[in-house]
């Protein structure tokens, strides 16, 4: 790291000095800290000046070029700050205390070839008359009186190279910044300026208004100390380590946030690794899956939802998470099909033995057993290498359906398509489509934000209209350009949808979604898209594609099989199944149809729609919810399509086209694996039976016929027999309906020797 900074330290901040530690063992370092406070006003004090520092990473850093070991806080709420936390220092909730408990930051080097921070700080020189310089970055001084140490002291810092990360009280710091600026008129053009429009403080009264901060360095962490980077320690795992823990004694921190802060669990690194992947993703990689497709916790309100129902987003880093602990530290039965662990299970997703056989031929191979949440027991470069090659076995899965499943791609290219149009300078020039850009592309969180803020102008104008108010001209305008920015909301949301549903059924948009088009075809076709993308949308699908590709991989691998080796295995059943289920949920390559031909409106179109037949349709006749626990069925169906007549076309391409010893291997094994979904479909059928012959309404009208028996003096062997003979015929009616969801999303209902054969033939015949 460069120290050439050529600017002087030029802020003063003075307070008293004070230490703690953070972490244990090796792990331990020493934290100093000078206590402090800022306040806001124009007096031109060094605190003043200091609460002009205090500002949001968004405006220090750019967002989208941090890597997510640097995020910490992403979900500033600006309305709550200016419409909570504001009235409350300025006495307006009956609270005239006027105090906040102190914020914590950490002072950080900021980088000179991206935004981001440095690992490390300068190296420090040796102190000289209570005096540490931390190379031009920043001094600590410790004042002595008459010779004796005091805990008074200063730091000084340098402006532009200095950075400061609030691991708490952002919102409390934003509250005194917000004043500051307002009192000073000096928001410089910020997009955020319009929270706080309303507000008018005056000199006196803020002059009382005082914010606590405790600001954090760490002497030990400096670029002179080598053992650092082999210990795994560094300012960004420092803070996060604060944050968590900070957080956790203090407030709910999401369960997505504690992933994104953990150092410990191996799942929780993996799952990190995944985002950044996507969050790399420059444009010559356009037509992949973006972050803005994934919820990755950068608000309280993305929570472990198991279906992002209406949503634009696809996934999640919960979702994440559980898919790199179920394929590195599932348990050995979750990948049967008879009696499957339930990975969606915490307690079946720490095997031990399951990381060491997959490092098998890797230079990890020497690990007996790895606890799941032991990572930082590890030297740095093992876990930066455990947590690339275990990682990989999920993301060689997820990652590729999320890229190449065709609705993915669809998603991916019709919001790529929109994010272009909405970054063009016309669009950029209109402030209502820049602030749908911003909630569109800029994470869930920043969604939530706002909708909670036009929440609270709503509680405003009702507010004042219950006590016979005007509304004031603050609140009417804010209101009026809230709500013309979720109609343009709404408009390309159902644009969206719109584009996806044409396109996924391969149909012209103007014939079959435009303002003349048949309504009832019309809700048809789109209630039809939108079954498949809420689907595929849940933990549930996307745990079952990835149990599904690992199952099979693991029917033709050993413990001793080596790393390399399962890894190619793998890739080759996930492009074995994504070209038959591309192949299943294909449409015409010829030109947009304006007939009503195709997916749309084929049986199949309705695989996964609970009112239709289909295989949804037959897990709701004996489960009518989805949740994460299903991905076992989603297993099962996956499997079920890929080796149906209507995926035959992809699945024959990719065989052909593979390596010839994994095609031939495959096909030897087809009629065991057969046999297997025989019995799966069995259970499935059965289960529908079951809860048919349990059901309350059945139940009720077997009372009915025996209270009507009676009546008509039939003795109880008659009514027995009358009992028996209707539970027959509803087990029958059960079973030629699950024969239909069978028959309408596969085309007959296999036989495990016919599907095999028919496996073997679509590529021997087509060779």
């Amino acid at each position: 790291m460069s120290v050439r900074f050529g600017v002087q330290k030029t802020m003063y901040i003075h307070g008293t000095h004070g230490e703690f530690t953070v972490g244990v063992g090796e792990r331990r370092v020493r934290a100093e800290f000078l206590l402090t406070k800022i306040r806001p006003g124009s007096e031109g004090s060094w605190e003043n000046d200091l609460a002009t520092q205090m500002v949001p990473w968004r405006e220090v850093f750019n967002v989208e070029e941090m890597t997510f070991d640097e995020l910490l806080q992403r979900d500033l709420d600006d309305s709550r700050v200016a419409h909570d936390l504001i009235p409350y220092l300025m006495g307006e909730k009956g609270a005239y205390a006027k105090f906040f408990p102190p914020i914590l930051a950490v002072i950080v080097p900021k980088r000179t070839d991206r935004t981001g921070i440095e690992s490390y700080y300068p190296e420090p020189k040796p102190p000289v008359g209570g005096k540490t310089e931390y190379g031009n970055l920043f001094d600590v001084v410790h004042l002595a009186i008459e010779g004796e140490p005091t805990p008074f002291g200063t730091i000084a810092f340098n402006r532009q190279r200095t950075g400061f990360v609030i691991v708490d009280g952002q919102h409390r710091a934003m509250a005194v910044l917000a004043l500051h600026r307002q009192l000073n008129d000096s928001w410089a053009g910020s997009a955020h300026a319009s929270y706080y429009a309303h507000l008018d403080p005056r000199a006196e009264q803020i002059q009382g208004i005082e914010l606590p901060v405790c600001l954090v360095y760490f002497p030990e962490l400096h670029e002179g100390d080598g053992s650092l980077a082999d210990r795994g320690i560094d300012l960004r795992t420092v803070c996060r380590e604060i944050f968590l823990v900070v957080n956790r004694s203090a407030k709910h921190v999401s369960r997505s946030r504690e992933l994104l802060l953990d150092d410990e669990d191996w799942a929780a690194l993996m799952m990190r690794r995944s985002l950044s992947k996507l969050k790399k993703r420059g444009e010559d990689e356009a037509g992949l899956a973006r972050i803005y497709s994934i919820a990755y916790g950068d608000s309280d309100a993305d929570t472990a939802n198991t279906v992002l129902m209406g949503q634009l987003e696809y996934a999640s880093a919960i979702s994440l998470f559980k898919t790199h602990a179920a394929a590195a530290f599932g348990s050995p039965s979750s990948l049967q099909f008879e009696s499957p662990a339930d990975i969606s299970d915490a307690r079946s997703t720490r095997n031990k033995e399951r990381p060491t056989q997959l490092l098998v031929g890797t230079a990890l191979q020497k690990w007996q057993a790895v606890n799941r949440g032991s990572a930082k027991n590890y030297p740095a470069a093992e876990v930066e290498m455990a947590v690339h090659l275990l990682g990989d076995l999920a993301d060689s899965v997820t990652l590729a359906m999320f890229d190449r499943f065709r609705p993915f791609e669809i998603h991916n290219a019709v919001l790529r398509r929109l994010r272009t149009r909405l970054n063009d300078p016309a669009s950029r020039a209109d402030p209502i489509q820049t602030k749908c850009a911003t909630l569109l592309f800029e994470g869930s969180g920043v969604r939530n934000v706002f909708t909670e803020h036009v929440d609270r102008l709503k509680g405003a104008e009702a507010e004042a209209s219950t006590v016979g108010e005007q509304v004031s001209d603050y609140i009417a305008h804010q209101l009026q350009d809230a709500r013309a920015v979720l109609a343009a909301m709404e408009r390309y949301e159902e644009q969206i949808r719109t584009d996806r549903a044409a396109l996924l059924f391969g149909l012209d948009a103007d014939t079959f979604f435009g303002e003349s088009a048949e309504k009832d075809k019309k809700g048809a076709l789109a209630a039809r898209a939108k079954s498949v993308y809420d689907t595929i949308s849940t933990q549930a699908f996307q745990l079952g594609f990835l149990m599904a590709v690992l199952t099979v991989v693991e029917r033709s691998v050993r413990s001793t099989t080596p790393y390399d080796e399962r890894m190619r295995r793998v890739r080759f059943v996930v492009d074995l199944f994504l070209g038959a289920l591309n192949s299943y949920f294909g449409a015409d390559d010829a030109a947009a149809r304006r007939s009503e031909r195709g997916l749309g409106f084929e049986d199949r179109g309705a695989v996964f729609d609970l009112r239709a037949f289909g295989l949804r349709g037959l897990l709701a006749e004996s489960t009518k919810e989805i949740n994460e626990r299903e991905w076992r069925f989603f297993r099962y169906a996956i499997l079920e399509i890929v080796h149906s007549e209507f995926a035959r076309a992809g699945f024959a391409s990719v065989l052909q086209g593979a390596d010839a010893d994994l095609s031939v291997e495959y096909l030897a094994g087809v009629q065991s694996l057969s046999r297997d979904l025989a019995g799966l479909r069995t259970f499935y059928v059965e289960a529908a039976v079951r809860e048919a012959l349990r059901d309350r309404e059945f139940q009720r009208e077997l009372d009915l016929i025996r209270v009507r028996a009676e009546g008509g003096g039939q003795t109880p062997d008659q009514i027995e027999e009358l009992l028996k003979a209707r539970r027959t015929q509803r087990e029958a009616e059960v079973r030629e309906r699950a024969g239909q969801h069978l028959v309408a999303s596969l085309g007959e209902e296999p036989a495990p020797d016919l599907q095999a054969e028919r496996v073997r033939s679509a590529v021997t015949g087509a060779e």
